[in-house]
């Protein structure tokens, strides 16, 4: 197929729409053909971190031992408000127009038929109707203040800190602790909810797809019938757990530096959110596993049957009549097409139940590990660590 020519369907804009890209596209944050993430990921940090500075600094528990932790001092106002909140602002530069060119590739690469591009089409519309769904966005929203009181109640710090005064009869917040559940916590949450909504709706998009008459071939030296193009989309989605797990290795550096918690004690849940991360990202694609092995049974029994008419006509040519015709062995493409044969055979039986490779999935892994790779710091020192890495990679 002509692979400059464009599709005859509209592009899956997963993130150019919602009552939020809305009021942010009228009040000019967001502009026609130049969504401006740049500044919208500075303002974010600007009107979150700064904010809690300014307020803490009033009450004189900003900088220095005023508290037992200061505004300064607390590591998960850095990674939340600083790096994670405009890291999810920016993914949607790096995720939109990948998960756009993946969906649109369905059609450029031939995988989605002619025959089918009206449904292909009509899919699409589906999946940017449930985008722009304004109850979807108040839900997330309701579930941002939700989740946002539950992490407080549940990662505060023990002690008094910049955002809450305790006392014998509990705790009361300050100015900057209001700030902090009222609008900090909530944006964090929010962003991180509406990245898992718009999962659920790519993913959505791909259990449509899969329903199609797909044109998928065994032999396609993807190992994957032709979807590889989709494993590979979905190791761009590492930046997500990257964000992530920043935002959650501060609260976690609090933990251990304040209310001297063991780093080892967190071994269980790191290694949990790991694999349900992996779990969230990859498993999904399951649902292609039934047409894959499906097109790997039915292409094993295809190639063994054209193999076993080959090899039994080059037996009866080449071995049990010496090439009646005189034609020479040297030279001869017999030899040639059977090794591609061959090979095509081997295309075949290696074909994956899922489209996606271990480069992918290690590439993941590191996305979700590597922010909490400084928590080491706080049980071993840096040269240690960094001999124990050289010993390891050598």
């Amino acid at each position: 197929m002509d692979q400059n020519a464009s599709p005859p369907v509209r592009p899956l804009l997963l993130m150019e729409g919602g009552p939020l890209f809305n009021i942010e596209k009228r009040t000019g944050l967001i502009r026609q053909n130049a969504p401006l993430t740049k500044r919208r990921a500075i303002l974010a940090a600007l009107i979150t971190w700064m904010p809690l500075l300014i307020l803490s600094a009033l009450q004189g528990r900003a900088f220095g031992h005023s508290v037992p932790v200061s505004f300064t001092r607390d590591f998960s106002t850095y990674t939340r408000f600083l790096l994670a909140i405009p890291l999810l602002l920016l993914a949607e530069n790096i995720l939109g127009p990948r998960i756009a060119e993946t969906a649109e590739h369905f059609v450029k690469s031939g995988v989605v038929a002619e025959k089918d591009y009206q449904n292909f089409d009509t899919i699409v519309a589906r999946g940017l109707r449930a985008r722009d769904s304004v109850l979807a966005e108040i839900i997330i929203l309701v579930l941002a203040y939700a989740f946002s009181f539950v992490a407080f109640k549940m990662t505060a710090i023990r002690s008094t800190s910049w955002y809450e005064t305790h006392t014998d009869t509990g705790g009361s917040l300050t100015w900057a602790g209001w700030w902090l559940i009222g609008f900090c916590t909530p944006l964090f949450q929010f962003l991180m909810l509406r990245w898992l909504w718009r999962l659920f709706l790519w993913f959505q998009f791909l259990a449509r797809v899969h329903k199609l008459d797909l044109q998928l071939y065994p032999t396609h030296p993807d190992k994957a019938a032709g979807l590889g193009f989709v494993g590979e989309a979905q190791r761009f989605f590492g930046i997500l757990l990257f964000a992530f797990s920043i935002g959650a290795a501060g609260v976690m550096a609090n933990d251990i530096v304040y209310d001297k918690v063991p780093l080892v004690n967190f071994a269980p849940a790191i290694a949990v959110y790991v694999v349900i991360a992996l779990l969230v990202l990859i498993g999904p694609l399951a649902i292609f596993t039934g047409t894959l092995l499906k097109a790997k049974r039915v292409g094993l029994h295809q190639y063994g049957s054209l193999a076993l008419a080959y090899t039994s006509s080059f037996q009866k040519k080449w071995i049990e009549h010496g090439d009646p015709d005189q034609e020479s062995l040297l030279g001869t493409g017999d030899i040639q097409s059977l090794a591609d044969l061959g090979n095509s055979y081997r295309f075949v039986e290696d074909m994956k139940a899922l489209p996606i490779d271990l480069r992918t999935l290690l590439h993941l892994g590191i996305a979700s590990l590597l922010p909490l790779t400084p928590l080491l710091l706080t049980v071993m020192p840096l040269k240690d660590i960094l001999r124990l890495l050289f010993k390891v990679l050598m």
